[in-house]
């Protein structure tokens, strides 16, 4: 009888449970192609979506900007326009301006998993963070990292003293300030036209994470490194959720997702601590200059005045938002998240 009523209920277009639900499919935006660190880091999440929802889920990515614009995706989310993307802080300086304060932390755990610790741990511990991503309509369900900061040259360099007078290109503009204060020349240009900048002898350097520089083969033109192993990039690479999406999901799917979350972190963590000697392994096969930072450099950089002069400017871009001393509450707070990160290291 059971299965003479499925037939029936089948054949006259009756509602049945026992019939299999139609998976859920979410659209997700990046500016990264499906390669490389970032590649590997968003793609082991949006595996692990699907393989814990074991069909019930089904990630639609748009890789490489091939649906909106590395700096559209913040307004894409918002207003519904994909139910998730990939979300860089640095692009919106006016728009994230609180979370900006992260990226002024120069130094950071190098463990992997100790870093995940201490973007979580932020997040937990200073509300201000979460409420400004709700203010765009949308939470963090995923966050990543990559590798230590690097500058690649296209002339020789072996010391931070060797940045003196030449022409550096960086994400930020606290950084911009950091390195003017380091002797360089500060360059605000498109992350698309470095290549070109370098080649052409326009741009003399360039100062960001490593494994960016070798993705996009900037070291092919700039083949003088000089890694800052000690220096984090302290930019959290977010996944995000349109928070309409994300409630009507339904509660064992927002546990999914959440789950794939950790896992993908831990998964990531064994893929990401070999990949510094690779990428240099590859870079000194190919002939480039690669040396490390000292001691001495890594002392003078966290000693520049600037770093204390990008704060005051902080603490100022937000006095609309909020009193000094909670912006530099939030300051110390950052401060003591991230020593108790490097503690962790050992």
């Amino acid at each position: 009888m059971p299965g003479l009523f499925l037939i029936l209920a089948m054949a006259i277009g009756w509602p049945c449970a026992a019939l299999k639900a139609e998976p859920i499919t979410l659209t997700y935006a990046t500016n990264t192609a499906p390669v490389g660190l970032r590649g590997m880091a968003e793609k082991a999440f949006v595996e692990e979506v699907e393989r814990l929802g074991n069909g019930k889920i089904n990630v639609e990515v748009f890789w490489e900007q091939s649906y909106l614009k590395d700096k559209e995706i913040l307004e894409g989310v918002k207003d519904g326009t994909v139910d998730m993307g990939h979300v860089n802080i640095n692009y919106y300086p006016g728009r994230l301006v609180v979370n900006g304060a992260i990226t002024l932390m120069q130094q950071g755990p190098k463990q992997y998993a100790n870093r995940m610790w201490a973007y979580a741990t932020i997040y937990d511990e200073i509300p201000q963070f979460n409420a400004e991503f709700e203010k765009y309509h949308q939470k963090i369900v995923y966050t990543y990292s990559v590798l230590p900061i690097a500058g690649a040259f296209t002339q020789p360099v072996s010391s931070l003293g060797d940045f003196k007078n030449r022409r550096v290109r960086a994400s930020s503009r606290w950084l911009l300030k950091i390195l003017e204060g380091a002797g360089a020349i500060p360059v605000n240009l498109p992350w698309a036209d470095t290549y070109m900048a370098l080649k052409t002898n326009a741009l003399e350097g360039i100062y960001t994470n490593i494994d960016a520089i070798h993705r996009v083969k900037l070291d092919e033109v700039a083949p003088h490194l000089l890694i800052f192993k000690e220096f984090w990039n302290p930019v959290p690479f977010h996944v995000t959720i349109n928070l309409d999406s994300w409630n009507r999901l339904p509660k064992d799917v927002q546990e999914i997702i959440q789950a794939a979350s950790a896992n993908s972190k831990r998964l990531f963590a064994t893929r990401y601590e070999p990949m510094l000697n690779e990428i240099v392994a590859a870079q000194k096969k190919a002939g480039y200059q690669v040396a490390f930072a000292k001691k001495e450099d890594i002392d003078t950089w966290l000693n520049l005045p600037e770093i204390e002069t990008v704060k005051e400017l902080w603490v100022k871009e937000v006095s609309p938002m909020m009193k000094p001393a909670e912006a530099r509450g939030i300051l110390r707070k950052l401060e003591r998240i991230v020593e108790e990160g490097i503690k962790k290291d050992g």
